[in-house]
């Protein structure tokens, strides 16, 4: 659903239009044989490894992407629609740092990473396990694809996101994830998998990331054909400059994509904001990439594609109040763009470097504010309440009457985290920081949830498969 629009329609009328010249005149870099050949056949220009892509081509591609799908776990109790009219929810995803309380900013190991997956899965409204939580620098990085797949099926039943290294592994993590569900010809028409394959900006591709495009729209997972674009940088300076550079680059795998196999699950992803220009680093807490967001949510809606929309990021080195006003205002306005599948939305610090194990906590407590608002409020008979008004009158009260009985727990959000105590009770439980709380439900969650969540048999036969290729 979109709640906002930044521009007016004849303003993203303009940025199609210039994305429509970009790909034909200019092209987009695709150095990998299969995508050459298919776009070729499908009318596209190919001179050397550049590709030019006829209008009637990319807009076909665009009518033959889905609109809604459903993305299943393995608990079908955790499916998760996927739609241009809803809001689903993705943890952290590919931080080589952590931070906690207690052991403070550090290199991330698999222990990391096995502890995010199950604190994430415990996060009521985090609803998908990203690949990489956080980066095991503990595992030999040719087997991370295979092993982090696995410890995430061992560890959680919410649907996840698997491997974009080349087409090879990330044909084995989709047959490795495949197995609960009856291998890979199950799954054909059932997607249970995501991943992110994304461009080399400004407007080319690298051949592993063309080849997991082709091994996810093979096998009918979902993909975000993805652009990380720098305003400044990898960009024109302008955003309107941005988006269509970055338009063109996402437009370009998607068409690949459908041409691979029509119809098949794609995921509009893109994630543009500025460079600073005092550090020439990229900047995502900055109101730019907000804006950058409500722009990509108006196209989306245009294409009636679902659209992957970053969450709660910040450039903060810690968890402060630079975090918070940050991560407030970057989910919000991914909500308010109509982002469908919110990557990042928990976690993130330090232009995305660092997964904080207690902004895990605090970001979730913000993803329930927003299904709340989301929500909407309700206006029938029994809403309106003129009953129960009419009976309490002027100067009356509220609080002991049965309609406030009856709906207060379903139309009031309960906080997970936040402290709405007297404040003498606050400083009778010790006056602790929302940070420490933080802490506490997360150590909370992990000393609960020791053992993996998988039955043994399957456990023992995904375990087989991760040897059979890592060794």
């Amino acid at each position: 659903m979109e709640r906002y629009k930044i521009m007016p329609e004849e303003g993203i009328e303009a940025i199609h239009e210039n994305t429509m010249r970009i790909m034909k005149e200019i092209g987009v870099i695709m150095p990998y044989d299969h995508a050459k050949e298919t776009l070729a056949a499908a009318g596209c220009t190919v001179e050397g490894d550049l590709v030019k892509f006829p209008r009637e081509v990319v807009e076909a591609a665009i009518q033959s992407a889905p609109s809604s799908y459903m993305l299943h776990g393995r608990d079908e109790a955790k499916n998760v629609p996927i739609s241009c009219e809803r809001s689903a929810y993705a943890g952290p995803y590919g931080s080589p740092f952590v931070l906690d309380l207690d052991n403070g900013w550090r290199r991330s190991t698999m222990q990391d990473f096995i502890n995010i997956v199950k604190i994430v899965d415990k996060c009521d409204y985090i609803d998908i396990q990203s690949h990489i939580s956080c980066e095991p620098g503990d595992v030999e990085e040719k087997k991370r694809p295979l092993e982090m797949v696995y410890q995430t099926m061992r560890n959680s039943a919410k649907p996840l996101m698997a491997s974009i290294y080349g087409y090879e592994n990330a044909m084995r993590t989709i047959e490795l994830a495949s197995i609960p569900f009856g291998g890979l010809e199950a799954i054909k028409d059932k997607p249970i998998v995501a991943s992110i394959p994304c461009t080399l900006t400004p407007l080319s591709y690298d051949p592993a990331q063309l080849g997991a495009i082709r091994a996810y729209a093979e096998t009918g997972q979902v993909q975000l054909i993805n652009s990380l674009s720098i305003a400044g940088m990898t960009t024109p300076c302008t955003l309107a400059g941005l988006v269509s550079v970055q338009n063109a680059e996402v437009l370009a795998g998607i068409t690949y994509a459908q041409l691979v196999n029509p119809g098949c699950p794609v995921v509009y992803s893109a994630s543009g904001s500025n460079g600073d220009m005092g550090s020439g680093l990229l900047s995502i807490g900055s109101p730019e990439d907000c804006v950058v967001s409500l722009i990509n949510g108006q196209l989306t809606k245009k294409y009636q594609i679902p659209c992957r929309i970053s969450g709660a990021l910040s450039d903060s080195k810690m968890l402060d109040i630079q975090a918070a006003y940050e991560s407030a205002m970057t989910i919000v306005a991914a909500q308010m763009s109509g982002g469908n599948f919110i990557l990042h939305s928990a976690g993130i610090i330090d232009t995305y470097n660092c997964t904080s194990y207690e902004k895990i906590i605090m970001d979730n407590e913000l993803l329930g504010y927003l299904r709340r608002i989301d929500r909407g409020v309700a206006f029938d008979e029994e809403a309106l309440a003129f009953d129960v008004i009419e009976e309490v009158g002027p100067q009356g009260t509220f609080l002991a009457e049965d309609h406030t009985f009856e709906h207060f727990r379903d139309e009031f959000y309960a906080p997970t985290l936040s402290e709405r105590a007297a404040y003498d009770r606050w400083v009778e439980q010790g006056s602790q920081p929302a940070d420490v709380r933080a802490n506490k439900i997360w150590k909370k969650i992990l000393a609960d949830n020791p053992d993996p969540c998988i039955d043994a048999a399957l456990d023992a036969e995904m375990a087989a498969y991760v040897k059979k290729y890592n060794g």
